[in-house]
């Protein structure tokens, strides 16, 4: 086979790349406005990697997850009122929580999850909550450190909306990071550093709705690929910390269980579109 026509090389090469390339285009949802980041799929090391989290963030495994699209910011009041309109996310310590551009919280795993099936049915496209895995996956970015960002907590407030110096002035009793980040409460979406993969406030300003059903004991459980515990358990997945948390909350492996119907000031939500 020859290969001295620039032409022919040029078709060869074409023909080489792998699909996934073409696939990395960003989406935009025309209902409400959401821009979704194409991840690339892979592996890796789900779980404690930095050995001072909890006991339900192991055994450490290898774990890996298809190609998606995630969500490149929180879903905030604004789109979620395409929905709901008559959603409330409320105030706390005398801070609007309802503002259009702040995330959307007060939020329960079941109204979540109904959200993203009514823009499933409105769009064609099928939108739902990240797995466990995809989540953590998404949130690392390719890090092995305990933060996308790093091990050292004091370099937050570069990244993410938590609990702060800021907020140590409101609430004196708090457990803060060493930083400040200028918001007592919740925070625009995408007012920090994104990470790696371009998605803002993986960690901090509020926490995120899994799909998986809350087990402690889920790692030792699943399988390697694209794994999702839907077994026994009362309580579903929250991850990424809120505004109102401090270093133990924020970081990549960090799991809580709550129960599906109840919500809060700092839960809220953040969407996958699975690859058509």
């Amino acid at each position: 086979m020859s290969f001295k026509m620039p032409g022919t090389l040029f078709v060869l090469l074409l023909f080489a790349v792998p699909a996934t390339v073409f696939a990395a285009e960003p989406y935009k949802d025309s209902v409400t406005g959401m821009e979704f980041v194409m991840i690339e799929g892979g592996c890796f090391d789900m779980g404690d990697v930095g050995g001072a989290g909890d006991p339900n963030e192991r055994p450490v495994r290898e774990v890996c997850v298809s190609d998606f699209y995630m969500g490149k910011f929180e879903v905030t009041n604004a789109q979620y009122d395409t929905f709901r309109p008559a959603h409330d996310s409320g105030e706390n310590f005398d801070m609007s929580l309802d503002q259009p551009n702040l995330p959307v919280v007060y939020v329960s795993w079941e109204d979540a999850n109904a959200f993203a099936e009514w823009l499933s049915k409105e769009t064609g496209q099928t939108f739902r909550l990240p797995t466990e895995a995809e989540w953590e996956y998404a949130a690392r970015a390719g890090s092995e450190q305990i933060r996308f960002w790093g091990n050292n907590p004091d370099e937050a407030c570069e990244y993410a909306n938590v609990a702060d110096m800021t907020a140590k002035e409101e609430r004196p009793n708090w457990t803060s990071f060493h930083c400040d980040d200028g918001y007592a409460g919740a925070a625009p979406v995408g007012s920090f550093k994104p990470n790696e993969w371009g998605l803002y406030d993986m960690l901090g300003n509020v926490w995120e709705w899994c799909a998986d059903v809350y087990n402690s004991e889920a790692y030792s459980r699943l399988p390697q690929q694209d794994p999702l515990f839907q077994g026994a358990g009362e309580y579903r997945v929250m991850r990424g910390g809120g505004w109102s948390n401090g270093p133990l909350g924020i970081t990549s492996s960090h799991r809580v269980g709550l129960s599906p119907n109840f919500g809060h000031h700092s839960l809220g939500i953040r969407l996958v579109k699975t690859i058509q």
